[in-house]
């Protein structure tokens, strides 16, 4: 009888035993934008019980929390990356300055809208698709996840734990499912969300996001594998009716169908945080993530009631170590182009490899080729995929997207001073052995009138190579009162003409560095009065200076912002070699007429820098300093020689405004941009700046002029604003402090870009 009873305890300990250790735990992650990163605060709660996760399913951002984990992230290395820099990137479609690429950029313009188009198709093709610029979220997502992928041979099974997600096919109107195939691919479709990300295309499908048609796959958890216990992780719910100034819950109800947010199984639990965070308050991160986790920690007692298996701390991290060490660093030794024609595969392709693959490519060689692609104009879209073929060795697969052949480009700067600026561009851009760009633009307004011609030859050679011609017409007016919008103008006192045409060869100088070099011929015509009482009838002066010009240059950029930066830093040298002929003409204002008629040649060096240092979330701190030095000799009159020199204008408004005192050959200046921050869109600023002239032109009277002594008298201006920047451009209030002006204090309204096209020599 004693040994009856032994056999039962030892048969029902060994099935409970059983049963214990095959226990099977599977997680299902909902939809939901920035709620659903409560998901990670669930795994890390999870993690921390000892409660294992042996399946993962995900839908839209669950699905891109599931795949991190099951491609061997630990919760504590998804949350840190979900807290970095790099993640706000990804989410906000723009990347640092850091991953541009600096030689293929279009030239800085006022511009402050863009419309691309197709002729056959003016309004049909030519409407927007996408909020946010995939460059830096497909590139993470690849480096994240989808080079884990790729090591397992695409399957899914092989993973840290066994995944799946789910992505929507719109045409059909039904879930697709994946469990195979590209990772990043995959999840890349499963997080796609109308109109804020472009679709991509899988297996000749169109895919949008998963949450439309299935945003709970509980479902799929059931089907695909056998868990004993399901850990359901919900941040989304069936959306109510769409309301009339909701956008965005009419383009959901549009898309979606209803979910079903249940688990289809006794054995399971649902854990629900009770956040109120929008789909894309990624800035809220950090509260999402501690929502999921506090909201799991109540549950852990009623999960280990039907969980009773325990992977501890030391077993996982050990598991997930070893899985790690299976995923071999990548090589890539193939380059296949798909989505172009063939006379455009070449472009694309010589960015990443010229001719063939001599030796294998790094994988963060390729991540320097992508972003320089990327930045190519020419081209709108580059999806990246890996296939492994051997050990360490992949080909690379890049889906592309030509951008199309014509953009308009419409800006400028509208003030409440008279300095109102329109802008107008169009270009023309194609691909095949290089790239090319054609541009034509015009500013338009009383105070600054320009034209600008310019091609753009881009050549994917080893070292990167920008050949470019051009024309460009410029005209200043400078009148007296300029400073507010309802004065009554004076006729001009300064006016200043050009017209320049050359070409310029430039070359990288690694991702955000460029050097060039550029010949010029030049025509400058400057009309201006030596008196201050000049009157409607009078003539002015005239001073023409046609020449020739080489410049050498380099130029490092990685500001966030083409005006008004708050990040990044900046670096300009230039040499400049300057000759020609000076034809000076008087007016009716000079008591003795003059015809002087004499050549100039001259060196002038300047070199510019400026840095931004981050003292806390919203408080920045930038420096900026100039040094100009010019051997020019002096022009026939005061005015002709000030017109001719440098300026110092680090504040946009200067450059609207003649100051005679902050002109010099040779100066020095100096100042500080000091920005306090609101949700990176609203700021405060105030820049005090110095300006030392180590030598300046001088008029102590009317008939004389010429050279200070070395060493002249600083000058301060100052400059505070409340800047929104807004999708289109910079809305400002500004009030200005140059201390030698009539009305030293200016202040002004202003929305857009005081841009302009380049000096031809000054």
């Amino acid at each position: 009888m004693k040994g009856r009873i032994g056999f039962i305890f030892i048969v029902l300990f060994l099935i409970h035993t059983s049963l214990t250790y095959s226990q099977r735990v599977g997680v299902v992650l909902s939809g939901g934008g920035a709620a659903g990163l409560a998901h990670v605060g669930l795994l890390k709660a999870l993690e921390e019980a000892h409660i294992p996760i042996d399946y993962i399913v995900g839908s839209s951002a669950g699905a891109l929390v599931g795949a991190m984990y099951a491609s061997g992230m630990s919760p504590i290395d998804i949350e840190e990356y979900i807290l970095s820099g790099a993640f706000e990137k990804l989410v906000s479609g723009k990347p640092a300055r850091e991953e541009r690429f600096f030689l293929r950029e279009r030239s800085e313009d006022a511009s402050m809208f863009r419309f691309s188009f197709r002729f056959d198709s003016l309004l049909y093709n030519s409407l927007p698709t996408n909020y946010l610029t995939p460059a830096f979220l497909d590139f993470e997502i690849l480096r994240l996840i989808g080079v884990v992928g790729a090591s397992k041979g695409n399957d899914f099974d092989s993973l840290f734990v066994p995944f799946r997600c789910v992505a929507s096919d719109v045409y059909n109107k039904k879930s697709i499912l994946f469990k195979d195939g590209d990772l990043n691919e995959a999840v890349r479709a499963s997080m796609t969300f109308p109109f804020f990300v472009n679709p991509i295309r899988v297996d000749g499908k169109l895919l949008f996001d998963g949450g439309l048609y299935n945003n709970f796959p509980s479902d799929i958890m059931y089907s695909e594998f056998s868990s004993d216990y399901i850990i359901g992780s919900n941040v989304s719910g069936n959306d109510p009716p769409p309301k009339e100034e909701d956008i965005i819950s009419q383009i959901t109800t549009l898309f979606s169908h209803q979910s079903d947010y249940e688990i289809p199984c006794e054995t399971g639990i649902m854990i629900e945080p009770q956040i109120d965070i929008g789909t894309f308050e990624f800035y809220r991160m950090r509260e999402a993530i501690n929502a999921g986790y506090n909201s799991t920690k109540k549950y852990i007692d009623s999960i280990r009631q039907f969980v009773h298996r325990i992977e501890d701390t030391q077993t996982i991290n050990a598991r997930r170590a070893s899985f790690k060490t299976t995923i071999p660093d990548v090589y890539i030794t193939d380059v296949n182009v798909q989505g172009v024609n063939a006379k455009d595969v070449s472009f694309v392709k010589d960015n990443f490899v010229r001719d063939s693959l001599r030796k294998p490519m790094p994988f963060h060689t390729f991540e320097k080729r992508y972003f320089r692609a990327y930045s190519t104009e020419q081209v709108k879209y580059i999806y990246p995929t890996l296939r492994k073929e051997k050990d360490s060795l992949y080909s690379l697969h890049l889906k592309v997207t030509k951008q199309k052949p014509f953009t308009i480009s419409i800006g400028g700067h509208l003030s409440t001073r008279p300095i109102n600026t329109g802008y107008i561009g169009l270009s023309y851009t194609d691909i095949g052995k290089g790239a090319i760009g054609v541009f034509g633009e015009a500013y338009f307004g009383k105070f600054y009138t320009s034209t600008k011609l310019k091609i753009d030859y881009d050549l994917p050679t080893l070292f990167p190579l920008r050949l470019s011609p051009y024309f460009v017409l410029n005209r200043w007016d400078f009148y007296e009162n300029s400073t507010t919008f309802f004065a009554t103008a004076k006729p001009s006192y300064v006016t200043q003409n050009e017209i320049y045409y050359g070409f310029s060869l430039e070359a990288a100088n690694q991702r955000n560095g460029k050097y060039g070099i550029d010949f010029r011929k030049f025509k400058n015509k400057d009309q201006y009065y030596q008196v201050a009482d000049f009157k409607d009838g009078d003539t002015s002066d005239i001073t023409f200076f046609q020449g020739e010009s080489v410049q050498v240059r380099y130029e490092f950029n990685t500001l966030n912002r083409k005006q008004f930066a708050s990040e990044g830093a900046l670096l300009r040298a230039t040499l400049r070699y300057i000759q020609g002929k000076e034809i000076s003409l008087s007016g009716s204002t000079i008591k003795t007429p003059y015809d002087i008629r004499r050549w100039h040649n001259w060196v002038n060096f300047s070199i510019e820098g400026q840095k931004y240092f981050n003292m806390a979330s919203f408080f920045k701190i930038g420096i900026y300093g100039e040094l100009n030095f010019s051997s020019n000799a002096l022009f026939s009159n005061y005015m002709a020689s000030i017109l001719n020199t440098s300026d110092f204008s680090p504040i946009p408004d200067s450059k609207t405004i003649f100051m005679t005192e902050y002109r010099a050959p040779q100066f020095l200046g100096t100042g500080l941009d000091i920005v306090f921050n609101y949700r990176k869109s609203f700021e405060f600023r105030f820049s005090p700046y110095y300006f030392l002239p180590l030598r300046q032109i001088v008029s102590p009277n009317e008939n004389t002029f010429g050279y200070s002594d070395l060493i002249g008298n600083g000058m301060m201006m100052a400059s505070s604003s409340l800047i929104y920047h807004s999708p289109f451009g910079p809305l400002r209030l500004t009030a200005n402090y140059f201390p030698m002006q009539k009305h030293p204090f200016i202040v002004q309204l202003s929305f857009g870009y005081i841009i302009f096209n380049k000096h031809s020599i000054r």
